[in-house]
């Protein structure tokens, strides 16, 4: 059976994309089939040009998928999804992207899969839903990417606590942007989301330097 996890931000150019392409080549290292999937993504039209282009350079071992499964949504304003796909003329149906994720499972059964949000949990996918009603909707725990800096745990605990508020599990942060030699400030970051938010950090990741630590990761991988 795959493990599955949600791949979300404290808001937008957090380092969603990076993080993910990290999990994918930590996994793929470890001989673990996986799939990586976008469900909705803006600013293009062919998606092989995008965040998933990007993973598949830092990580190619990964799982080759038909475009309609790994990325259900591709529009071409650089937007919030909901806003793309009404200038498409298109809305985003929360059910397409949860029989993309079900063939995903049924075709190639991965053992992990890896689901990439586009920026955090309240942007829009259409009038109605928003990104966390993906893992509410098809049961999956959530892996946050956070910043390393001021702020952090503000962002970092809000969007737990919200995910918590809807049912959605929360698996762990990883924590991006670490500097080399992270000050008293970064560390106790660390610990304060840990406590605050009741979870664990799974790794450290600095700038285009890959993990630094992920200690964490080897509990779930």
């Amino acid at each position: 059976m795959s493990q599955t996890f949600f791949v979300t931000g404290t808001g937008t150019d957090i380092g969603k994309t990076y993080v993910t392409s990290l999990l994918a080549e930590y996994t793929t290292a470890r001989g673990l089939s996986t799939a990586v999937m976008k469900p909705a993504q803006t600013g293009m039209t062919d998606p092989r040009n995008g965040d998933l282009g990007k993973v598949k350079e830092r990580a190619p071992g990964i799982l080759d998928l038909p475009m309609e499964l790994a990325c259900p949504y591709c529009l071409e304003f650089e937007s919030s999804p909901h806003l793309a796909a009404e200038l498409a003329g298109v809305e985003i149906d929360l059910q397409k992207i949860a029989s993309a994720y079900s063939e995903i499972r049924k075709r190639f059964n991965p053992d992990v899969i890896l689901l990439e949000s586009a920026g955090g949990i309240y942007v829009p996918l259409n009038q109605r839903e928003i990104m966390a009603d993906i893992p509410a909707r098809l049961g999956i725990p959530v892996i946050i990417v956070a910043d390393a800096a001021l702020g952090t745990i503000n962002h970092t605990v809000l969007t737990i606590n919200e995910l918590r508020r809807r049912d959605v599990e929360v698996r762990g942060v990883i924590v991006n942007r670490v500097p080399d030699d992270p000050g008293i400030l970064i560390r106790d970051n660390f610990k304060m989301i840990e406590k605050l938010g009741r979870t664990e950090i799974l790794a450290l990741a600095g700038t285009n330097r890959g993990f630094i630590n992920d200690l964490g990761l080897r509990h779930i991988f």
